[in-house]
C-alpha cells in the first residue's frame, strides 16, 4: 500500500505549547535553570482514535510496546566501534533479551556514513532488534551561527530522510542524542530547530515514528516547553533522560544504600514524565540511563548496580515507558565478541537483572561465569535442579533486591543453609559446588 497515498489530513489536536508575553518567557527560563541535571552528559497514546488510524501504519502507542529495553550504541559514532563492527554481537543483543538499540551518529550524511549505517539498520532489523537513529547535534549545540547550524541539522535529517524513506516503519528517527550547548536551556531556539526539521523530514516520511527530547539535557519536567510545528501529528514521541551518567555518591542523584529519599530522587523523574504522558496523551521513551557511573570511573561495585538497576527497571515499568541503558560497550566486549561477566562497569548480573527484576541468576563459574540458569521466586529441591541440570554447580549469583536465597547443601532443604540478599560472585569453598536445593524467597520490601 502506498503511504503517500494514504495521508491523513485531520487529525485531533493535542495542546497549545506557546509562550506569549516576555515575563512568561522569563519565568519558562528559569524554571528550565531548575530542571538541568547537570549530572547527565550522555485515550490512546497518540491522541487518534480508533478510526482515525490509518491500516498498514504504525502508531507510537504500538511501538511502545515493542520497544521494551535497549541499549544505546556507538556503532557509527565512533571509528573503532565502525571498523570493528560485527553483525555477531546484534545477534548476541537480541539473543540476550534485548528488543531494541539507539545508534547514535555523529557524521555527516554521506556515502561514507551510509556504507555502514545501512548495514547496521539491516542487521537490526533482520535479528529483531527496532532500530532508533538518534543524531548527536554537535553543529546545533557548539555553532555559533545559528542559522547556519539549523540549516546544517534540516539538510542532514533531510538527507537521511530519504535515504530511508522506504525502510520498515521500525526504524525510527531521533532528532536529537541530547540537548547541550547553544540548545541546553533555549527552549525557543528549540523549538524553531524542530520547526524546520520535522517538515523536512516529513517530506519523505509522513508517517515515521519520530522522538523528539526537550531542553536541559533531557530532563522530563521539561517535556512541557516543547512546541511541535503540527501538534496533530499523531506519529511523533517524547524522550526524557534521567541518570544518563549513572547515579552518583552525592548530590541530586545520589544512591548509596538506597534510602527512601535516594529512591524518591529516582521517582521524581517517572512522575514527572508519567504526568506529562497524562496530560498530554503522548508516548514517551527514555532514552538513555546508567546502573553506575560509569563515566566517573565508576564506584558502584556490581552488587551494587544490580540494586539501583532492579529499582530503576521495576519503578519505570509501572509507567509503561521503553528505555535504553547508556551504553553497549560496557557490558559487551565488542573486540572479542562476548559479555564481560564482570569489569570496570556492568557485567552480566547487570545485564541479566535489567532484563528480568524477578528472577534470580545461577551461574556455574566464579565471578558469573560459566552456564547460567534464571529462576522465579519458590522451592527447588535436588529433583528439580537435576532436572534443570543445575544441581551441585552453582558458584556465583545475581540476587535482585527484595529477593532472598537460602542455599542448602542437603536435598529436601537440609544440611547446612546460607542466606543471600545480595549479588555474589563466590561462595565459601565449602559450599561451592555443593547446593542441593534452593528457596527463592520474593521479600516485597526494599526496607
Amino acid at each position: 500500500m502506498n503511504r503517500k497515498l494514504m495521508y491523513c489530513l485531520s487529525l485531533s489536536l493535542f495542546f497549545l505549547c506557546a509562550c506569549g508575553s516576555s515575563s512568561i518567557v522569563e519565568e519558562v527560563k528559569e524554571t528550565i535553570d531548575e530542571n538541568v541535571d547537570d549530572g547527565n552528559t550522555d485515550e490512546d497514546n497518540d491522541g487518534s482514535s480508533e478510526e482515525d488510524r490509518i491500516e498498514g501504519v504504525l502508531y507510537p502507542d504500538e511501538l511502545v510496546q515493542m520497544m521494551g529495553k535497549g541499549f544505546d550504541v556507538a556503532w557509527s559514532e565512533f571509528n573503532k566501534y565502525i571498523e570493528n563492527h560485527d553483525e555477531q554481537k546484534v545477534i548476541d543483543i537480541a539473543g540476550a533479551g534485548f528488543t531494541m538499540v539507539r545508534i547514535r551518529v555523529n557524521k555527516p550524511a554521506t556515502d561514507e556514513l551510509f556504507s555502514h549505517l545501512d548495514e547496521q539498520i539491516d542487521q537490526c532489523l533482520k535479528h529483531g532488534l527496532i532500530p532508533v537513529l538518534a543524531f548527536h547535534g554537535h553543529d546545533a549545540e557548539e555553532g555559533e551561527d545559528m542559522e547556519q547550524a539549523k540549516q546544517v541539522t534540516v539538510d542532514w535529517w533531510r538527507t537521511v530522510a530519504e535515504r530511508y524513506k522506504d525502510y520498515s516503519d521500525l526504524l525510527v528517527f531521533n532528532l536529537f542524542v541530547e540537548l547541550n550547548g547553544n540548545l541546553k536551556k533555549d527552549h525557543q531556539l528549540l523549538n524553531e530547530f524542530y520547526a524546520d526539521i520535522i517538515p523536512a523530514i516529513r517530506e519523505s516520511n509522513p508517517y515515521r515514528i519520530l522522538i523528539v527530547p526537550p531542553v536541559g539535557l533531557s530532563k522530563p519536567a521539561n517535556l512541557q516547553f516543547i512546541q511541535l510545528p503540527d501538534e496533530s501529528d499523531p506519529f511523533i514521541m517524547m524522550e526524557w533522560h534521567c541518570y544518563a551518567a549513572g547515579p552518583a555518591l552525592e548530590g541530586n542523584k545520589q544512591w548509596t544504600t538506597g534510602t527512601p529519599e535516594e529512591r524518591q530522587l529516582v521517582l521524581d523523574h517517572f512522575e514527572a514524565a508519567n504526568e506529562y504522558m497524562k496530560a498530554t496523551g503522548r508516548s514517551t521513551w527514555l532514552g538513555a540511563w546508567m546502573a553506575g557511573n560509569y563515566n566517573k570511573g565508576n564506584e558502584y561495585d556490581i552488587s551494587s548496580q544490580v540494586q539501583f538497576a532492579t529499582f530503576f527497571v521495576r519503578e519505570l515499568a509501572k509507567i509503561e515507558v521503553p528505555w535504553c541503558i547508556n551504553t553497549d560497550d560496557k557490558f559487551y566486549d565488542y573486540l572479542n565478541l562476548r559479555w564481560y561477566p564482570e569489569g570496570e562497569y556492568g557485567g552480566i548480573p547487570v545485564r541479566d537483572v535489567i532484563l528480568d527484576t524477578e528472577k534470580v541468576a545461577l551461574y556455574s563459574g566464579e565471578g558469573y561465569q560459566g552456564e547460567s540458569l534464571r529462576l522465579s521466586p519458590g522451592e527447588y529441591d535436588e529433583a528439580e535442579l537435576q532436572a534443570l541440570n543445575f544441581d551441585n554447580k552453582i558458584s556465583s549469583l545475581m540476587v535482585p533486591w527484595g529477593f532472598k536465597v537460602i542455599a542448602y547443601t542437603g536435598k529436601g532443604f537440609a544440611g547446612t543453609a546460607h542466606e543471600y540478599t545480595r549479588t555474589t560472585r563466590s561462595f565459601s569453598s565449602e559450599l561451592e559446588n555443593t547446593i542441593s536445593s534452593l528457596k527463592i524467597i520474593d521479600l516485597e520490601t526494599y526496607d
